[in-house]
């Protein structure tokens, strides 16, 4: 499909409404569409979604002006409209909601309406577009049954004591911690997603809002009663087993019980308002690989792996993650309490595999970070631009 560049079709009688809103016939007021993306430009107003996340669309109109001229805030469903004109328009409709109207990204819009010189033929693109991803978007594993009332009750009860547990324990693991930081480039790119594992509820890293973060965090075991495989078998069982419990529980979404298998959903339950769900891209006899989905904080894939090696086992997570938002950035980077949270979740998570695997830590846990900004910066020589195989 070739790629469309529809400017708005403008009413002069609305020109001196729209003109103080920075929303004029040369302003570049716009809808983008190509392979990757959709594009909305619309004075300093912008929506952006990747094309798997385009639902469908559908021709609209006529709308009566104090509802569509300039950018407007439907208030019986979050959907957002940038109008030039009353006489015809296309509602665009999205699989998870957008950014949109406010800087941060914390509202969201389910759809968009725009009033483009050719609504016929975006529609029909869209539309195009839209058909392709609804195979993959509605290919999913099965529901999980969930826990009762009772049960999420009490998880949710235990959180004040876990988080006071989870502090003890963060400052005595610290001094079990080596750390160290470097600039990052485009090898620090994560490995390339299966074109057959993207749908619309998947989150890549191109949507997240800050720099990129690539993170290992690796500990030795020695005396261990288990081999790699035998381990991973075990914690691919019960996520649970290696999480830290007094704070942090992997449910499962989809999928069955007792197996970890590509296309299973959890969603990693946190005392704080970024629980995130997760889809298994990758499961192979000594590790898995989850990738983020809509609402999470991040944007990004993990994998998790364990390695026979001389003298014991070693076993390691490796993330490649952005912020999700412009707000989870300020969160995550700027501040860096979730940066701090993610050291202590994951570093925890390795202490407990060692308990696993009946084994012992040989050393500390090795901490290693490279960020760098984005789109990642491409290192000099040879090398640049090569992404982790997948």
């Amino acid at each position: 499909m070739k790629p469309l560049r529809l400017p708005f079709a403008f009413d002069p009688r609305f020109l001196p409404v729209l003109a103080p809103l920075g929303v004029t016939e040369t302003s570049g007021a716009r809808v983008e569409l190509d392979e990757h993306r959709l594009l909305v430009r619309f004075g300093a107003w912008s929506v952006s979604t990747p094309v798997r996340n385009l639902a469908g669309a559908q021709l609209a109109g006529p709308f009566s002006a104090p509802k569509v001229i300039g950018p407007h805030l439907s208030l019986a469903d979050r959907g957002v409209t940038f109008g030039t004109n009353t006489r015809r328009g296309v509602c665009i409709r999205f699989h998870r909601p957008v950014p949109g109207l406010e800087p941060l990204g914390l509202l969201r819009h389910p759809g968009v309406t725009v009033t483009v010189r050719d609504p016929e033929l975006l529609a029909a693109a869209v539309e195009e577009h839209a058909e392709r991803t609804r195979r993959t978007t509605n290919r999913r594993a099965d529901p999980t049954p969930q826990p009762g009332r009772v049960r999420r009750a009490c998880a949710i009860m235990r959180y004040p004591a876990g988080l006071a547990l989870s502090t003890a324990r963060y400052l005595r693991c610290s001094r079990r911690v080596r750390r160290t930081e470097e600039v990052g480039d485009a090898t620090d790119l994560p490995p390339a997603l299966p074109r057959e594992a993207l749908d619309a509820h998947l989150k890549v890293i191109d949507e997240g809002a800050g720099p990129l973060l690539h993170r290992t965090f690796r500990v030795r075991i020695r005396d261990a009663d288990l081999g790699a495989e035998a381990l991973m078998d075990r914690i691919c069982a019960d996520l649970d087993r290696a999480a830290p419990s007094e704070v942090t529980s992997f449910r499962k979404l989809r999928g069955r019980l007792g197996e970890l298998r590509p296309g299973d959903e959890y969603v990693v339950r946190m005392p704080a308002p970024w629980s995130g769900p997760v889809r298994v891209l990758r499961r192979d006899r000594t590790s898995f690989r989850f990738a983020t989905l809509a609402d999470h904080l991040e944007a990004g894939q993990i994998e998790f792996a364990a390695h026979d090696v001389e003298g014991g086992l070693e076993f390691g997570i490796e993330a490649w993650c952005r912020p999700g938002s412009r707000a989870a950035a300020v969160v995550l980077d700027t501040i860096g309490v979730g940066k701090e949270i993610q050291l202590h979740m994951w570093t925890q998570f390795c202490v407990a595999a060692c308990e696993v695997a009946g084994g012992r830590m040989d050393g500390p846990i090795r901490v290693h970070t490279r960020r760098c900004g984005w789109p990642a910066p491409e290192r000099p020589g040879p090398s640049a631009g090569g992404n982790t195989p997948a």
